[in-house]
This record gives C-alpha cells, sequence and structure tokens, in this order.
C-alpha cells in the first residue's frame, strides 16, 4: 500500500516518499514530501527512505554514543517489508540538518556503482570532500530545461596570483536566459522577467551564471563554466536546473549579526532605532495604505499579493486578509527561541546575488549595482554603500564599496557587480565578507546614509580549513562522516561571541569576538576545532546594549499590534470621503516598488473603481516626479487628466517646480515655457558633496545644461551652457556660455543675460569650475569644493561682469559658501532614466579605518627595589637592600649567606633589576673555593654578561686557555660570550681570541652547538659574520692531519652561516641588532612562563585569526613595542626557537634573558626562517663524524679526499644479463645506470630528456627483485620531484605487482604538500589522522614507517617526524645536483650500504646565500664526486641519449656542456618540425630541402632600465609579444600542407617566455596572453615547453651582461625547448665580453619580424 501511494503520489509535481524519524523515545514512519533533486528525478522514489536524527538525543549519553548509534545503524542498514535499505547519501543542508537518503540495496557495492557512474568521485581521496561533492546531486534544484552539452564550453577563471575573482561565476547568453525563464516560467506583474543571474546545477558544475550579451553575438555557446565552477566530471543527466535567480525588489534585512558590527562600527542606537520605527510604520500602515502595502509584500517577496493590491485594492475582502495574514507572519518573526528579535527591512537596500566584472572595467573597491526601481532600472552612482553577507561575525565583513556606473554593465540588473582586479596579496571583495565567494552567494546591499558605516574595519583573511589527507574512501567511511557530524562546537562558538560582544568595551571590535569569529568560520563545514581556555570566560556585559535597545522596542510594537489586530477584525465599510483620503495618502506615500506611471494607472483605477471624477486628480499629480515620465506617458496623462496649456508645460519643465527660482524668476527670463527641462541634480536631496559628480555626468552626457547656484536669499545665478563640454580641459566656449543673475528680491526686474564671448574658456574637473577670458586671471566665475570641509560649495563670481547694478547691489561675491545647488538639463533621448542614473547613493565620510590588528599601545614600570612588597620576602633580603649600602659594606654582609641564599639573592637582584647588587654578589660566589659551577652555570645562563666577571677575576692564559679554575666551565661560558654578543659587540671577539685554545679543545658535538647558537643568536651581520670565522679559526689545530675533522667543521661552518643569511633575509637587522621592517612582524596577545619550565622557555599566544608563517622549528624574534613610564631603557629584543606549536599558541627556547617585566609589556614576534632543515644537516654531519662506516658504508668516499688516479668500478657491482625486465626500449646507458644500481656508490648523469625518471623507477624494480629483504628510501631535492617518482613506480607497481601498497609510504611533515592524487599513500591517511594534532597516532605511525619497505620522502623530510630514527639500506636521490652536500647526507646517514645518486652537475646548483658560496657550500656531493677521481666502489654513469629535442637544439649543449657526448634519439627532425612551419613566425631554413632551423635569434637594440635590483627591458617585452603572436598564428599552406593539416588535427604549441629578470618576468606577463607561461630561468629548471621565447633583457654601452653570463643559466634556458628556440637581445652587448654567448648566438640564424601591418 505503502508503494502504490507513493506511485500515485508521484504523478502529482511534488515527489512524495517513506520518512523515518528517529528520537530517544521513537523511530516513526510517515509518508513526507521529498526534496527535489537530480538522484531522485533520475531514480524510482519508491526506492528510497529518508532518515532524520536531528531530534536523536540519548538523555544518559553525549554526542559520541549518538554518533555511534547512527554508524552501527548504518552499517547493519534498515529493513521495512522485508526490503534492506542502506545509507546512499546527503544533501549539504541534510547533512547538517542531520538527514539523509538510504536506498534498496543488497550491499555497498551496488550503490557506489549507481553513485560513481554519475561523476568522477572515486578520485577524491577525503572523506569529507568527497561527500562535499556528492551531495551537489542531491541538493534541491527544480528540472526546468534539458541542455546539450555541445552548447557549452569551459573558460578560464579571473584571477592573480593571489585570488580568483570569478569564483562560481560563469556566463550565459541572453538567448538561454530568455529560453530558462520560459521553461520556469518566471513572470514579474504579468509580464516575463527575464534574470540577469541563475544560481544553476549542471554536470558537475556549481555557481552562478550572469547574463553577457556578447555571446550571443557570437552565436556559438549558451553558457561558458568556469574552471572554479567544476566539483567533478560527469556526462550523465544533462538536465539544468536553476537553483535561484535575481529579483527585482528583493529588499535586504538587518538581523542581529549586521546590527552589532554597524554599532561598533559607529552606526548608533539612534539611527537604528529610528530605523526599526520606520519599518515598524510600514507593517502597520500596510493594512490601510495601499502604498504601503504594496511596499511591504515586495519587502517579503510575495509580488503576486503585490499585484492583487494595485488591482484589487486594500478593500478586497480577500487582499485584506492576505496583508494581515503577512503582517502578523512579519510580527510573529520578531520572537525566536522565545526571544524577541530584530530583522528590520531597509527600503534603500537589496538583498543581490554577487557577480564578477568579466571586463575588468571596475577599479579595486568599486562595485555596479544597476537594480529595478519604481523609476525603472537604475543604477547607484558615486556613493559609498555598505555590502554585507550573512553570517557575519567580524567588523570586516561590513565592507563600504563604491558604487560607479559604467556602461558594458549596465545589461546587469538586480545584482552586484565586483571588481574582478585587486593590489598584490589582497583579495576579492566577495571573500572579504565572511568569506564569501560567486557560486550562489547573495549580499546584503545598502545605500542608506543612515546604515553606512563611517568607521571601515580590516578585513579577515578566511584561509580554508586544512584538507586531511584520506586513503580509498568507502561507503562506510562516508556513513560514518554523517554520523560524527555535529555542529555543537559552532553552537558553542557563536554563543561565546554573543556573550563578548555584550561583555567587552569594544564590542565585535574587541580582539576576542574577532578570534571566535576565525573559529566559526573554522568550524562552520563541522571541522573541530579548540577553543581556548581564555576565550571561554567573557565578562558580564553592562550598559545598554543596541540589541537590548532595539529588542525593547519590538517587544512592545508586537505587543501591541497583536492587541490592535484583535480589535479591528472586522472591517468598516469604505466611504467616499475615506476613498480621497487613500487617494491622496496614495500619492504623498508613493510606492518605492512601483513606478510614476503605474501610480498614475493605480490612482485611476481607483477613482473610477469609487466614482470619483478623474479632473480631481489634478492637485494630487503634482506629487509626480515627471523625470521618470517617458514622453507618451506625459502626453497620456495630460490627455486623461483634460490639462490646460499652462499644467501640461509643467510637465514638461522642471524649472517650475525648482527650490531655489521664484515664478517670478522664470516668468521675467521667459523660463516658464514647455521646455524639455529636467531636474537631474539638486543639492537639497542629494547634499553638497557629489555636485562635481553630477555635473559630469551634464556636462558629457548632455548637449543643453542649466547651473543654477544660490548663495543666499538675495542672489542666485544661472549657467546656460550648451554642447559637450570635455572634463578636464579648457575648451573655448565662446558665446556657448550665458551667465544669468536672478535676484528674488530686488524691487526692479534686474534680468540681465552675459553671454560670453570669443576666447572665453571653461574648465571642469572633480574639484572646481572655472571660466574665464583667456587667461585665469581674469575669471568670470569660480566654483570649488571648501578646503576646510572638502565637501561644501563655495564660489566666486565677478558680478561686474554681470552688470555694474548687480555689483552695486551685492558687492563682492569672493569664496561666497553655496546655500544650494540645482543642474537640469534638455534629455536628447525620451527617457531619462535610461540615459542616466537617477539614484543617489549618499555619501558617508569614512572617519576611521581600523586595522584587524590594530591596538592601544601601553606603558609598563620597570621593576625596582624601591617597588618592593617586602613582606613577600625573606627579611634578610630586605636587610641588605634597606638602606642601600656600599660595595664593601655589602660584601661583608654576603659573608654570613649560605649558598642558597646567594642563589636566592641573585634571583632577586635579576628580578628587580639590582644591576650593582648582582655583579657585587656574582664577583663574591667567584671567589669561593671550590668553584661553584652549578650556581655560577645558572647565572650565567640568567646573565650572559656575568661571564666578564668570571674572566676578570680568573684571566685566561698566555697560552689562550681558560684559567684551570673555570675547565668544568668553558662550555657555559662560552654561551655567554655568545649570547651577551648583542649587548656587547666587538668585546665578544675578543673574549673568544683569547680563550681560543679551550675552543680547539672542545669537544666536536659542542663545537658544532656552538656555531648554531652563534648563528640564531647573533643579530649584527658583521659580527656575526666575524664571530662565525674566529670560532672556525680557533679549531684550526684540530682540524690538522684529521680529514674527517676538516670535513665536518667545513660543512657545519657553512650550514651556520647559511642559517645566519636566511634568517638576515627573512628579518633584517640594523647595526645594533635591531628589526628592520617591523611591517613583516605579527602582534602577540600576551608571554606566558610554561608551568614546571625554567626560565630559557616561554609560551607565546596570540589571536587564533592571526595567519603565521611560524611553525615547529621556527627561529624567531620577539621584540618589545612598549616603553616604560618609570625609566630610559632599550626596548627588548630576544632570540629563540619554536618547540611546540598549536593555533594560536607556540612555545619558544630563548637564546637570551627575557626581561623581568616581560608580562606586563607588549611584543610583538618576527620569523626568522625555518631551522627544520639546517638542523637535520647538522645532525647528519655529526652523525657522519660519530658514527662513521656504522651509519654509512660510503664514508670514506664521502670524507676522505680523492684519489690521485681513478679506481675503477668492482666488476661484482655490475652483473651481466642478458636482458632486464622491461628495458626492452631503453638504450645501453640506461641500461648500465640500473644495472649500476648494486654498487656500493653509483652516480648516475643525467642530462635534460634523458629519461632520469625512468631510469630511477626501473632502478627501484631492480633493487626489488635482487635484494627482496631490502629496505629503501627514495628521496629528491623537493616534493615534486618525489612525487613524480612515486607516480611513476605506482604505475609501474600496479602492472607488475612488485609491492603491496600496504608497503609503500609517503612521508612528509606537512601532507598538503603532496601531490593529492598521492596523499592516500601519506603516513597521515595510513593513520587516519594529522600526526600534528593528534598525538596518540605517532605509535602507530612509527609501525607503518618501520613496516615499510620502500619510503618516498624529500632529503631533508628524512632527518624529520617519524624518519627521524629509521634506518634504510639503500638510498636513491634524485635531481642531486640541486641540493647541498649536507642535505645529501641526511639520507645517506640512515644505516645506508648503496647509495645511488642522479642528477645534472652542469645545470643549476643549489641556490645559497654569498657566503655559502665563498665555503663551495653550493657545490653538490654529485658534483664533488662526479668531477673528481672515483673511490673504490663508485661507478659513474652519463646518460647519453635525450628524447627532448632534435639533434638541431641538441648540438649546442652537447658541445659546450656535454663534451660532446649527448647524443639525440630524434635524427629526422623533419616530420618534429611541422608544427612550427605551421605557424607564421618566420622560421629561417637552409640548403636544398630547405630544412627549418629551431633556434633563432631576434635582434633588440632597446636599452635596459635602470635603477632598480631587478632589470627589465620593455622593447625585448614588446618584440615577444610580437613573436608569441606570430606563434599563435597560422601560417598560409600550401596546396599540399592545406591537405595534411586537414587530416591532421593540429596541437597547439606550448609557449615559455623566460629571462633571468624578475622585473621582464612582470613586463612579459602583461605583455603576453596567460596562455604563455613566464617565469625565471631558475623557476623553470625541471620543465619543458615546445617553443621557448628568451629575452636575455641587457642591452648597454658598457657591456656588462652581469649574472646572465653564468654558463649553467644558459645552459639550462637552452635545453627547455622542445622543439625551437628564440632568442631575444642585443648581439653586440652579449657577444663583446663573453666568448660563451657568442658562441651560443652564432649557433642561432638571426631572423627579421615581418614589418607590422598597419
Amino acid at each position: 500500500m505503502v508503494r502504490q501511494h507513493i506511485v500515485q503520489r508521484r504523478n502529482e509535481k511534488n515527489i512524495y516518499g517513506k520518512f523515518i524519524k528517529f528520537t530517544a523515545d521513537a523511530i516513526t514512519l510517515e509518508i513526507e514530501k521529498f526534496p527535489s533533486n537530480r538522484i531522485l528525478r533520475s531514480d524510482d522514489p519508491t526506492k528510497f527512505l529518508l532518515v532524520s536524527f536531528e531530534k536523536l538525543r540519548f538523555p544518559e549519553g553525549g554526542l559520541r554514543v549518538t554518533a555511534e548509534y547512527i554508524t552501527r545503524m548504518m552499517k547493519a542498514g534498515v529493513f521495512l517489508n522485508d526490503v534492506q535499505y542502506r545509507f546512499y547519501h546527503h544533501s549539504n543542508s541534510q547533512l547538517r540538518g542531520r538527514t539523509c537518503f538510504m536506498r534498496e540495496a543488497n550491499s555497498d557495492p551496488e550503490l557506489d556503482e549507481r553513485i560513481y557512474v554519475l561523476g568522477d568521485f572515486g578520485r577524491i581521496m577525503n572523506a569529507a570532500k568527497r561527500a562535499k561533492r556528492i551531495g551537489l546531486l542531491f541538493s534541491a534544484a527544480e528540472l526546468d530545461v534539458q541542455l546539450d552539452p555541445k552548447w557549452i564550453t569551459d573558460i578560464d577563471d579571473i584571477e592573480n596570483a593571489d585570488t580568483i575573482f570569478s569564483d562560481g561565476c560563469g556566463l550565459m547568453a541572453k538567448h538561454w536566459a530568455i529560453q530558462v525563464s520560459k521553461a520556469k516560467r518566471i513572470i514579474f506583474r504579468n509580464q516575463r522577467y527575464v534574470p540577469c543571474v541563475l544560481q544553476i546545477r549542471y554536470l558537475g558544475y556549481k555557481g552562478v551564471l550572469m547574463m553577457h550579451p556578447e555571446m550571443d553575438k557570437e552565436k556559438k555557446y549558451l553558457a561558458k563554466f568556469r574552471k572554479s565552477m567544476k566539483k567533478f566530471t560527469t556526462t550523465q543527466d544533462h538536465s539544468f536546473s536553476v537553483v535561484g535567480y535575481s529579483k527585482p525588489y528583493a529588499f535586504g534585512r538587518l538581523n542581529n549579526d549586521i546590527i552589532v558590527l554597524l554599532s561598533s562600527l559607529g552606526v548608533t542606537n539612534e539611527k537604528l532605532v529610528a530605523k526599526q520605527a520606520e519599518y515598524f510604520r510600514c507593517i502597520e500602515e500596510a493594512s490601510i495604505d495601499v502604498a504601503k502595502a504594496v511596499d511591504f509584500v515586495s519587502c517579503l517577496g510575495q509580488y503576486d499579493l503585490a499585484e492583487r493590491v494595485l488591482l484589487n485594492g486594500l478593500d478586497d475582502p480577500t487582499v485584506s486578509a492576505q496583508i494581515r495574514k503577512a503582517q502578523m507572519a512579519e510580527v510573529s518573526q520578531f520572537l525566536k527561541n522565545e526571544k524577541p528579535r530584530s530583522r528590520m527591512i531597509i527600503h534603500k537596500s537589496r538583498l543581490l546575488y554577487g557577480v564578477c566584472d568579466p571586463f575588468k572595467v571596475l577599479k579595486e573597491g568599486q562595485v555596479h549595482i544597476r537594480i529595478t526601481s519604481s523609476k525603472g532600472a537604475t543604477t547607484p552612482i558615486n556613493g559609498d554603500v555598505l555590502v554585507v553577507r550573512n553570517p557575519c561575525l567580524h567588523p570586516g565583513d561590513c565592507l563600504k564599496l563604491r558604487a560607479v556606473a559604467h556602461s558594458s554593465l549596465d545589461h546587469l540588473v538586480d545584482c552586484i557587480v565586483f571588481a574582478s582586479v585587486a593590489k598584490p596579496k589582497h583579495q576579492a571583495a566577495p571573500a572579504m565578507s565572511s568569506g564569501g565567494d560567486l557560486d550562489g552567494d547573495t549580499f546584503f546591499v545598502c545605500w542608506d546614509s543612515d546604515i553606512v558605516p563611517p568607521r571601515v574595519h580590516e578585513s579577515y583573511d578566511y584561509p580554508p580549513n586544512k584538507e586531511r589527507p584520506g586513503g580509498n574512501v568507502t561507503r562506510q567511511d562516508l556513513a560514518t562522516h554523517f554520523a560524527m557530524y555535529n555542529n555543537v562546537g559552532l553552537a558553542q562558538i557563536t554563543k561565546l561571541h554573543q556573550q563578548w560582544i555584550r561583555g567587552s568595551l569594544k564590542g565585535a571590535m574587541s580582539p576576542e569576538c574577532q578570534e571566535l569569529n576565525a573559529l566559526h568560520s573554522q568550524s562552520v563545514d563541522g571541522a573541530r576545532v579548540r577553543i581556548p581556555e581564555r576565550l571561554r570566560k567573557p565578562p558580564a556585559g553592562e550598559g545598554n546594549f543596541v540589541l537590548d535597545v532595539l529588542a525593547d522596542a519590538t517587544e512592545a510594537f508586537r505587543t501591541r499590534f497583536t492587541q490592535s489586530v484583535a480589535n479591528d477584525l472586522d472591517p468598516a465599510t469604505t466611504s467616499p470621503e475615506d476613498a480621497e483620503d487613500v487617494l491622496a495618502q496614495l500619492f504623498k506615500s508613493k510606492p518605492m516598488a512601483v513606478s510614476e506611471y503605474e501610480l498614475f494607472s493605480m490612482a485611476v483605477a481607483f477613482a473610477r473603481k469609487f466614482s470619483i471624477n478623474l479632473y480631481e486628480l489634478k492637485p494630487y499629480i503634482a506629487h509626480l516626479d515627471f523625470c521618470a515620465l517617458a514622453a507618451h506617458e506625459k502626453h497620456v496623462i495630460s490627455t486623461t487628466l483634460e490639462l490646460s496649456p499652462t499644467e501640461h508645460r509643467r510637465m514638461w519643465n522642471s524649472l517650475l517646480t525648482s527650490d531655489i527660482l521664484s515664478t517670478r524668476d522664470i516668468q521675467q527670463r521667459q523660463l516658464d515655457r514647455p521646455l524639455s527641462m529636467q531636474r537631474l541634480y539638486s543639492s537639497r536631496e542629494k547634499t553638497t558633496a557629489t555636485f562635481f559628480q553630477y555635473l559630469r555626468i551634464a556636462f558629457e552626457q548632455f548637449t543643453r545644461k542649466l547651473l543654477i547656484l544660490q548663495t543666499d536669499d538675495r542672489f542666485a545665478v544661472g549657467i546656460f551652457v550648451r554642447g559637450v563640454t570635455l572634463w578636464d580641459e579648457d575648451p573655448e566656449v565662446d558665446e556657448n556660455v550665458v551667465v544669468c543673475s536672478f535676484m528674488p528680491k530686488a524691487t526692479e526686474s534686474m534680468s540681465v543675460y552675459r553671454p560670453c564671448t570669443a576666447g572665453y574658456r571653461l574648465h571642469c574637473s572633480d574639484g572646481n569650475l572655472q571660466l574665464y577670458n583667456k587667461n585665469q586671471a581674469d575669471t568670470f566665475v569660480f566654483i570649488a569644493r571648501s578646503r576646510e570641509t572638502g565637501q561644501d560649495v563655495i564660489t566666486s563670481i565677478a558680478l561686474q561682469k554681470i552688470s555694474k547694478r548687480v555689483g552695486q547691489q551685492l558687492g563682492r561675491l569672493n569664496k561666497a559658501p553655496v546655500n544650494s545647488i540645482e543642474i537640469h538639463v534638455i534629455s536628447n533621448r525620451d527617457r531619462v532614466a535610461h540615459q542616466l542614473f537617477d539614484m543617489y547613493l549618499e555619501h558617508v565620510k569614512t572617519e576611521e579605518y581600523v586595522g584587524r590588528f590594530a591596538r592601544e599601545l601601553t606603558s609598563y614600570n620597570v621593576k625596582s627595589v624601591g617597588d618592593v612588597d617586602w613582606s613577600a620576602h625573606p627579611e634578610w633580603i630586605k636587610d641588605l637592600f634597606v638602606p642601600r649600602t656600599s660595595e664593601t659594606m655589602f660584601k661583608q654582609l654576603l659573608s654570613d649567606l649560605q649558598h642558597e641564599q646567594l642563589q636566592t639573592l641573585m634571583t632577586f637582584a635579576l628580578q628587580h633589576r639590582a644591576d650593582n647588587e648582582l655583579y657585587w654578589t656574582f664577583g663574591f660566589v667567584v671567589t669561593l673555593q671550590p668553584v661553584m659551577v652549578d650556581m655560577i652555570s645558572t647565572c650565567l645562563h640568567k646573565n650572559p654578561s656575568l661571564a666578564y666577571v668570571l674572566l676578570k677575576a680568573y684571566p685566561p692564559t698566555e697560552s689562550l686557555l681558560l684559567h684551570e679554575q673555570l675547565v668544568d666551565l668553558k662550555l657555559p661560558i662560552l654561551r655567554a660570550i655568545l649570547r651577551a654578543a648583542n649587548a656587547l659587540g666587538v668585546t665578544t671577539l675578543i673574549a673568544l681570541e683569547k680563550i681560543a685554545q679551550s675552543i680547539n679543545d672542545i669537544e666536536t658535538s659542542e663545537y658544532v652547538e656552538l656555531l648554531m647558537l652563534a648563528a640564531l643568536s647573533i643579530r649584527p651581520k658583521t659580527l656575526l659574520q666575524e664571530t662565525l670565522l674566529v670560532l672556525h679559526e680557533s679549531t684550526s689545530a684540530s682540524r690538522e692531519g684529521s680529514p674527517a675533522k676538516a670535513y665536518l667543521h667545513k660543512h657545519a661552518l657553512a650550514i651556520a652561516f647559511d642559517c645566519a643569511e636566511e634568517a638576515a633575509d627573512v628579518c633584517p637587522c640594523d647595526d645594533t641588532g635591531r628589526p628592520r621592517n617591523t611591517k613583516s612582524s605579527y602582534p602577540v596577545l600576551r608571554l606566558v612562563q610554561p608551568e614546571g619550565s625554567d626560565e630559557g622557555h616561554i609560551d607565546v599566544h596570540f589571536r587564533v585569526d592571526l595567519f603565521l608563517p611560524i611553525r615547529l622549528h621556527s627561529h624567531v624574534r620577539l621584540q618589545c613595542v612598549s616603553d616604560p613610564a618609570n625609566a630610559f631603557i632599550d626596548r627588548a629584543v630576544v632570540d629563540g626557537v619554536v618547540t611546540k606549536a598549536s593555533r594560536g599558541e607556540i612555545t619558544v627556547e630563548l637564546f637570551h634573558p627575557i626581561p623581568p617585566e616581560f608580562a606586563a609589556m607588549q611584543w610583538r614576534i618576527f620569523d626568522a626562517g625555518s631551522l627544520a632543515t639546517a638542523r637535520a644537516m647538522m645532525d647528519a654531519v655529526t652523525k657522519l663524524w660519530q658514527d662513521s662506516y656504522e651509519c654509512c658504508s660510503i664514508y670514506d668516499t664521502i670524507v676522505v679526499p680523492p684519489p690521485r688516479t681513478g679506481s675503477e668500478a668492482v666488476a661484482d657491482h655490475i652483473e651481466e644479463e642478458d636482458e632486464l625486465v622491461g628495458t626492452e626500449s631503453m638504450n645501453p646507458s640506461q641500461i648500465i645506470a640500473i644495472r649500476s644500481s648494486l654498487a656500493p656508490l653509483s652516480l648516475i648523469w643525467g642530462p635534460p630528456g634523458t629519461g632520469k625518471t625512468t631510469v630511477v623507477v626501473q632502478i627501484l624494480r631492480y633493487l626489488l627483485r635482487k635484494s627482496p629483504d631490502c629496505k629503501i628510501l627514495m628521496t629528491a631535492s623537493t616534493h615534486n620531484a618525489v612525487d613524480n617518482v612515486l607516480e611513476r613506480f605506482l604505475e609501474l607497481n600496479r602492472e607488475n605487482r612488485l609491492l603491496s601498497d600496504d608497503l609503500i609510504l609517503r612521508v612528509a611533515t606537512d601532507h598538503s604538500k603532496v601531490n593529492k592524487a598521492l596523499q592516500s599513500y601519506t603516513i597521515d591517511a595510513r593513520v587516519g589522522g594529522d600526526l600534528h594534532e593528534n598525538n596518540r597516532l605517532h605509535r602507530q605511525a612509527q609501525q607503518r614507517v618501520n613496516a615499510a619497505r620502500l619510503v618516498f620522502t624529500t632529503c631533508a623530510g628524512a632527518g624529520l617526524g617519524t624518519l627521524r630514527k629509521v634506518d634504510f639500506d639503500t638510498v636513491l636521490i634524485d635531481e642531486a645536483s640541486q641540493i647541498t652536500e649536507p642535505c645529501a647526507l641526511i639520507p645517506l646517514v640512515k644505516g645506508c650500504q648503496r647509495a645511488v645518486l642522479v642528477g645534472d652537475h652542469v645545470q643549476l646548483r643549489p641556490t645559497v646565500k654569498p657566503m655559502g658560496k665563498a665555503l663551495e657550500y653550493d657545490v653538490s656531493l654529485l658534483e664533488r664526486l662526479y668531477t673528481s677521481n672515483a673511490h673504490p666502489g663508485t661507478v659513474k654513469t652519463m646518460l647519453n641519449v635525450q628524447y627532448r629535442f632534435p639533434s638541431e637544439l641538441a648540438d649546442f649543449p652537447s658541445r659546450e656542456f656535454y663534451n660532446g657526448e649527448l647524443q639525440s634519439h630524434i635524427q629526422d627532425s623533419t616530420p618534429v618540425l611541422t608544427r612550427l612551419a605551421a605557424t607564421a613566425f618566420p622560421w629561417p631554413r637552409v640548403g636544398r630541402e630547405q630544412r627549418l632551423v629551431p633556434t633563432v635569434f631576434v635582434q633588440c637594440a632597446s636599452e635596459e632600465t635602470t635603477g632598480s635590483a631587478s632589470k627589465g627591458n620593455e622593447g625585448q617585452a614588446e618584440l615577444a609579444a610580437r613573436i608569441v603572436s606570430l606563434l599563435q598564428s597560422s601560417s598560409a599552406p600550401t596546396a599540399d600542407q592545406a591537405e595534411d593539416r586537414q587530416q591532421q588535427p593540429q596541437i597547439k604549441l606550448t609557449i615559455a617566455a623566460l629571462s633571468p629578470y624578475s622585473k621582464q618576468i612582470t613586463l612579459l606577463k602583461s605583455a603576453l596572453p596567460p596562455s604563455v607561461t613566464c617565469a625565471t630561468i631558475d623557476s623553470f629548471q625541471g620543465r619543458e615547453s615546445d617553443v621557448v621565447v628568451f629575452s636575455t633583457v641587457r642591452c648597454n654601452v658598457t657591456r656588462e651582461i652581469g649574472f646572465v653570463d653564468d654558463p649553467r643559466r644558459l645552459n639550462v634556458m637552452w635545453t627547455r625547448a622542445k622543439l625551437g628556440l628564440i632568442v631575444i637581445g642585443d648581439r653586440a652587448t652579449m657577444t663583446e665580453m663573453n666568448a660563451l654567448w657568442k658562441r651560443a648566438i652564432d649557433s642561432c640564424m638571426e631572423v627579421t619580424l615581418p614589418p607590422v601591418e598597419e
């Protein structure tokens, strides 16, 4: 029966089905209406269950109990009438509402088969993300029309490096919008309405389509979808579903969220209360006032009811009842959860879909808004608008943007167009408001001057949630995701936010509210967040909170209105008098949602209905805005009402309704004739702040205009201007300008017209208007903004030029304030609304811009002995300090103290800045015998400068050794000297030199520690360099005769220098060690001493909404930003390293002592670079020294200098086999390289295109077959390189089943850097969570790593995290030439018995700092070993066949860089180069066979730019643009070529524009189309392109080419091209001083580009 009932009801428009509701008390089965979606439309709804768990709460269990119950039920399925139903899926809104669909099925694979045929969801390896994408199929959407995919296409997003401006916003033809409107039957006021914006679901696309008339001209596609709209790929179901669309009169509401933000931004309670009262009146009067009724129901979206009100009036019982019902429904919404709330509708607002600007005509901060109003489609211009998206908790969500007009966007009505440009690192405007986008988000847009806030707050950046890696996602995983989802955290955050708003004096501007907003944005999708304990304790609120004030008024109105409804249940009969009153009210309070002509038609219908004579309407037409009437509408009104000639003229001439000119003025100057004059601007309506904007419209768009200014009630002036006046220029106007005076209080007519004569000029700009005769010294009329206010208008007029009598009557008129201004224009078209934008958005001056992390700096008090509360300290300490005594007396008192008391005394002195007493006490302590090592060490740690007291008491010996009494304090003393270096400067070097022999005698591990301490703690650059060199020179004796120690010291020094130079680059400091660039710092909330830790660690708290690049192992610098109130001391700066990190809090190990007042100080923190890799390298170098052969079998090869003669490889290591499996298509050098991997050390030189990755993958296969039990570590220089090998190996593994997937592991400290397609192999995915967030997973992760046979990671990653203590038998390093030697050691010292290094050492070396180059730190281990004589057991192999480019391209690099040994697999290049021949570029040809030459030089003598760190060449950029244009154009084919091209599809060439200089790359990006990749040579290493266009940039008279002369850089550039290379440069500059570049250019053929066609 249930099935029959459903089938029967399915014939109706709605779909009904089985609905099961779970509660703690019962399980209920009902028949309910199903939401329409694509899944139900393509399936049988009788096979579905809709299941709800919204009300399921077990009284004695928490959320986990409920989640586990749902999980078990989903796993078991639901049986109904012996039919099994299993979890199918849900929409994203159903997930939040705890509802899902189940479907008939016997197993999960059966349902998977149905779902995954609808889209490529299987590629998504994250359960939450896959659930969200599948949810699009289940989201509610009506089937509207079928759209054949042949009528659609994909287009690129509009974006820059930082943001996507078109996120979710595609394009559609107007023709398609009309079709959809017809199919969906979109009607507005009995006419078909064509929306400009459609929110859609189609195939795998989600977002909005905006009308784009250009597509109708193209007549090719109906819809164009952006890349950002494509959520999955599918070819099933071509139904085009409309979820929503843009509508007229979609008025916006102020809800509680927006109200509290506006209140914090300076909108007063009085204004908000007034707006609410205004809306209450609108509700009340809706039952008695037709106009208010129309407005009211239009606000509610009940457009059908608004139409019936217009047609039938309020006396219709049905209409009246519906109005009353709407009123009651609206008032009932004022209560939520039995609490009053505000939700007022603002008439000067709309709720609009957001779209992008496809033409990029809007500037950043601008929007285009064109809305349907009573005057037609109009655009608010030159005004400030409030734009905000719900939900909104951050004051920066309230955007204050500038509404401007642009004709190319006029077709977009009832939507808001956002700019598609922004400065670097700026976000798109939608993203700045609650993290919005354009995939269907609606925005509250308001132009009410009382609501647009005077204060602006910096927006939050709303970073996306971190996506957890996943593996193979099963249906049970999706069901578990549904079961475990909850938004309790969201509710907690929202509640706390509301409490902090009430309790904090700053309201929503408080840091705590902004932090809670960040947590809210993170948890809105169900992500779990940790709320810091400090945010859980909001203070109690005081005073009248704005929401309480509004709620009280709301409750009073609700009570009053409810009572009035009860009293007026029986409506009285409307009398004729009442009808006339209603008619009068109708005209006086015109509804905003009704046009002027509609209002007149409504009045006529009303008059006829109540038998009112039409002539009685005449007194009321004065209320009509004639400017909004078309010509034919005016004639209809005139004829209908039988207007007299005078009345008729008034309709056509706006001067007759002027607020400045009297009837006498108009008549005296014969201006009362029927001129087609319309008022464009009045300062009484639109304030003087926008006068010049409207003046520009009048002067540029109208050929006849009249400007009227009134200075007081005695005088006004009119300026008649004929013709189009150019803006910002001084055109001659001659007699086309006439000045006329109006003096209404003069006793006689003073009607004087003063026409200008030849030579008069009129200057108009954004700030002034000046009418002058030939030169500005002879000015007639001057109008400008007041300099004092910037908004008011002042004028100076030479009155004597009008007439002597006017001058005598008024005297001098100089910089007089203008009281009133009007601009009247004579229309050049029928309807003003179609040619100008007549809806004014009031300008609201921005009084203050508030940064997100703005804070008020506070002072603190320096601690001193005078402020001590002695009751909290032992009496003996007081006796020492009260009164303060001399040094001699103080030391006498010290002799009576115990050791513990001395320690307590020094701590007290440190804490209260009693420096004299501290040094006296320490001086006393160091004289005690035996030397108190522990106490002294502690003191040196707390105050490093005390080391000099110690050295003074025990001077070093002449042999540069520490005094024998200080031998046990050697390391603490050295540490203290280094830690005090910033304060004591060059003294540090002297101290170190005096104890150089003691430095030489310390242990190697201690020496390495000192190097790193110096590198991380000494900030002045010169002092740091000299200190490191002194430490290195001090150990020279210990290195003599020990190659291993010399190796260690050399690389340890290089690592230390590299760390120091990175810190200097990231956080540069001045000569005093103070950070220079404070803009790169981040504000600190507070510093807290961790419980149970020593003084060397500190907890640093931040706001959780602050994005920090600081991570675990980051080097940081903390700087005090507040000054003391009671002393003058320098602001402290301390260095440290992060040892623990979580959101909003880090723990820092400090290298310097922190001031005792640190808790009262305000701080900022600087990032000085990451130490993770540096520490891993230093650990590797140290381990190699300590463990030698035990950690690395090739220890001698690495450490011992090379032999004078090379050694042959041991034959046993290279086995001759008949055939290697899977290498049938490989060349001999590749096969030799694979076999060489069995040697202890195999060095493989792989030039570009020689198949290095293929060889590496085959080596892995070979080693797994040869050594089934070996454990292999596969590393590379970058994550991309690692993923490339892993991806290729997995393909091979799937075909040959070499290894179980469980034994393959991809390890990365940050899984987001791993290719998404490979994240299922990460350690995080294997253990089911993020190791950084869940410490309980570490043991499981370690077990996984230990069990793995093949681990992929970066070289640096091999020494971090779970891999840190794991050993491997075999190590492979790909791209080994791009890493430093210490970095290569990280994987090699992990018990390596066999190593394979692959790379190309004649391409770019590793990037290191300047001092690193001086120390040869940029020479890779591969380069050093390959270019020197081989140690025994080392095999060198060169891959000598390249497959990338033809021999013509290979000749030069092979000859210059590869000893002439690089062969080309492509011998016959003619077939390959035909693609170049098909372009319009003039490729040269040689020989009888006319062979195409793919290496080309194009001369360009344009000089380079000078004066900046990087260089550019605009001429070369322009030439590159011409070259690219030719490459992307087809040549005129011969008859044979034409036939060939028809048979073979043309494949577009990939083009890369390269240059050594980043400035030139910027120029190239602006000159070339987006399809061309523009990159520096360094960033393009490892990549390739069909054609490379290289801009050399350099062109100067001195023939300098700078670092372009680097042969490695030339090699990289040349070997990126697969087909053709085009070099642009100046031959003289590049070849006169550089022989290599001369040979390079000589190997090219020079071509001359064809002339540019006119």
